[in-house]
């Protein structure tokens, strides 16, 4: 079970990776672009906890995304040693170009599922994997789409 699921997730990982190189943007960074859209600014322990990157892998990711002017990082009001990070706004256009780009990729991967097994799917996948949603005490990994 856990080596299919490895597959899946690597395969799944690298389909979104093809799709969204001609928005200049790897899988990682358009998870880290959705969640900031759907919760606004959050810490970096906040990302971390609700896109369940590595610190490196998550560190790396924001790196490339500031230096590309997607994101931005500010510090908190309450604690100038602490971080928020932003997602800098994107035209309505493009933001729904990655949104359907990611929702065609995952359509594709999930053709030969039902719409009951998707939604059972999905249901199997949210109760094995820790809630992370930042907004909340303990977020729920639903999809953002």
């Amino acid at each position: 079970m856990s080596h299919a699921l490895v597959r899946a997730f690597r395969d799944v990982n690298r389909r979104f990776g093809r799709a969204l190189r001609p928005l200049g943007i790897s899988a990682e960074q358009a998870h880290i672009l959705l969640i900031l859209w759907i919760h606004g600014p959050l810490t970096v322990g906040q990302l971390q906890d609700a896109v369940s990157l590595s610190g490196p892998t998550l560190s790396g990711a924001l790196q490339r995304l500031e230096q590309a002017h997607q994101v931005r990082r500010r510090t908190m009001p309450q604690d100038r040693r602490a971080w928020l990070i932003e997602a800098v706004p994107w035209s309505a256009r493009r933001r729904a170009r990655l949104i359907a780009t990611l929702q065609e990729v995952e359509d594709a991967y999930l053709a030969d599922l039902s719409r009951a097994e998707r939604k059972q799917l999905h249901r199997l996948l949210v109760r094995l994997v820790p809630d992370t949603d930042p907004s909340r005490s303990r977020p729920d990994h639903g999809t953002v789409l």
